[in-house]
């Protein structure tokens, strides 16, 4: 998928010259008519679609969302929010929800409430909500003057079956970075012609680019198209040349800009909101779709300059991620909180507020490892890793991936896999381990210390085997439990691991092999906090 190079006539020659057993297609083939029988699909029909309870799914959604809310960081008290004064949204994921990505990861929700709006409800009477942009997604209005001819660049109507063309220059008063802005109506591959100095800005895209475009900064909020091109001009005149066709259906388009000017402006305008407020929300965002690589853990677009000013003008800052993974933190120390929302669907304002009020625990951990920076992870450095050598990647690091090769090379990640606080406090007491011949079962209590209800994680981490001779990672995840305690409430807990994840994959025998002897077993809240320990001998 989503083409025929892998599984196409690859496949089949693979088939025809025996290296690949027919058996294994037939495997493949038997899974997909399974399933389209077990939904009466084989004769040609389809049944009928049974009724959808959209608010059942929005509940799911909910709890999906709060569940797995991830807490990186809570200093001096800035989460949970309390009632009473001023706070401030900064960020525009603040006031345009942020529910998907792009390609596979687009779904098209019943609804999506503006995370600002669901804040101001939640706030109440006694608490005054502000907002400020801070970072433009969608640019500002070229203004008219700064064009010869003159023409309105926000909203030029392209009937049916006309062209529309442009031919002029346009004025800059200063050296500065533009990021030239296109929203359109029509299908991409119709989209206006537009050069600056007789380089085309916003060209089609290589393969699938188009199509896996991403999920939030693609489209405008009133649903038009958008593309981006960023560069810098010199002060002077540059020529302008548009075309756009009207095709079939007409066509609506705008051209605009983002500047460093309109960024200063911006950003004055946050940190003002920031110095008002008794505390502040900022939201910041990273659209990430399949298809396209990140180039960088940094998050996009003048947001890191932006947290910088915000946290410098009112400490008691949280900053919540809607970002697809990892990313570097460069402004973490000033931070007050850091609350990892992913991207939580259509009921992600409710979920987002309910944490940032405390009506519920952040219920998630992460289920990767945060490098510090782009130097700092298991690719850094190695072309041939990342991003490849001529059009090839190689997969070198073997088994150390992930928290493991931070354990292997004694790197320290800016946060660890299996990270995430809570709003209250957890011990862990009285580890013991048994290898029961099919795996080993560590015991021990998970005691809430704190006065409130919250969720803990504990995890359960395995050393190496003595009697081993093949690469093994310092340590692995064996098993782990996710519990809701009460104040005070304690509870004893059992974690099995399974004898396959103490075994390791001999390459010469082609099998894997039980990694036994005594092997130390530690309990934690992630892999970089590993509170009590024991061992167990594995035969």
């Amino acid at each position: 998928m989503p083409d025929g190079t892998y599984f196409g006539t690859p496949l089949k020659s693979a088939v025809q010259n025996g290296s690949l057993p027919e058996r294994y297609v037939d495997r493949a083939v038997r899974r997909i008519l399974g399933v389209m029988d077990r939904f009466g699909l084989l004769d040609g029909s389809v049944p009928p679609r049974p009724a959808r309870d959209a608010k059942a799914g929005a509940a799911v959604a909910l709890e999906v969302a709060k569940a797995g809310a991830t807490l990186l960081r809570n200093e001096h008290r800035t989460l949970p929010l309390t009632g009473g004064g001023t706070i401030a949204v900064i960020g525009p994921t603040g006031s345009l929800p942020f529910v998907s990505g792009g390609g596979s990861a687009h779904v098209v929700p019943d609804h999506a409430d503006s995370p600002l709006d669901a804040i101001k409800a939640r706030a109440g009477s006694r608490t005054r909500v502000t907002y400020a942009l801070g970072e433009d997604l969608f640019g500002k209005a070229i203004p008219v003057s700064s064009l010869t001819p003159a023409f309105d660049s926000e909203g030029r109507q392209v009937e049916a079956g006309e062209t529309w063309e442009y031919d002029g220059s346009l004025a800059v008063t200063g050296s500065d970075e533009w990021t030239f802005v296109l929203h359109f109506s029509s299908a991409p591959t119709a989209r206006p012609k537009v050069l600056l100095d007789g380089e085309e800005l916003f060209p089609l895209a290589a393969g699938y680019g188009e199509y896996f475009s991403g999920g939030l900064v693609s489209a405008d909020p009133d649903g038009l198209s958008v593309r981006r091109k960023t560069l810098t001009l010199a002060k002077g005149a540059h020529t302008l040349k548009i075309t756009a066709e009207g095709g079939d259906a007409g066509l609506l388009f705008r051209l605009r800009r983002i500047t460093g000017e309109t960024r200063a402006q911006d950003v004055a305008e946050a940190v003002t909101a920031a110095r008002a407020a008794r505390g502040v929300v900022l939201f910041a965002y990273e659209d990430a779709t399949e298809g396209v690589d990140r180039t960088t853990l940094e998050l996009p677009g003048n947001q890191a300059d932006l947290i910088d000013a915000v946290t410098a003008a009112n400490p008691r800052t949280t900053v919540v991620l809607n970002t697809s993974s990892s990313t570097s933190m460069p402004w973490l120390a000033r931070a007050g909180a850091v609350l990892q929302m992913y991207y939580p669907g259509q009921e992600g304002a409710a979920a987002t507020t309910a944490v940032l009020f405390g009506d519920c625990d952040p219920g998630g951990r992460l289920t990767q490892s945060f490098p510090v920076d782009d130097t700092h992870h298991p690719v850094a450095g190695d072309p041939l890793r990342y991003p490849g050598v001529n059009g090839t990647e190689e997969y070198s690091e073997g088994i150390h991936v992930g928290y493991r090769w931070y354990d292997a090379e004694g790197v320290r990640p800016l946060y660890p896999f299996g990270h995430g606080l809570s709003y209250t406090s957890f011990s862990y007491e009285d580890v013991s381990a048994r290898w029961n011949g099919h795996g080993l079962d560590a015991t021990f209590t998970v005691r809430n210390t704190g006065r409130r209800a919250g969720v803990a994680v504990p995890q359960v981490y395995v050393g190496r085997s003595p009697e081993l001779q093949l690469d093994q990672a310092v340590r692995v995840l064996g098993g782990y439990r996710r519990l809701a305690l009460r104040g005070g409430e304690r509870r004893r807990v059992t974690v099995h691991v399974d004898a396959r994840t103490l075994s390791s994959w001999d390459t010469k025998r082609h099998a894997w092999v039980l990694g036994s002897g005594r092997r130390a077993v530690w309990v934690g809240a992630s892999a970089g906090d590993l509170r009590v320990r024991t061992s167990v001998d594995v035969k």
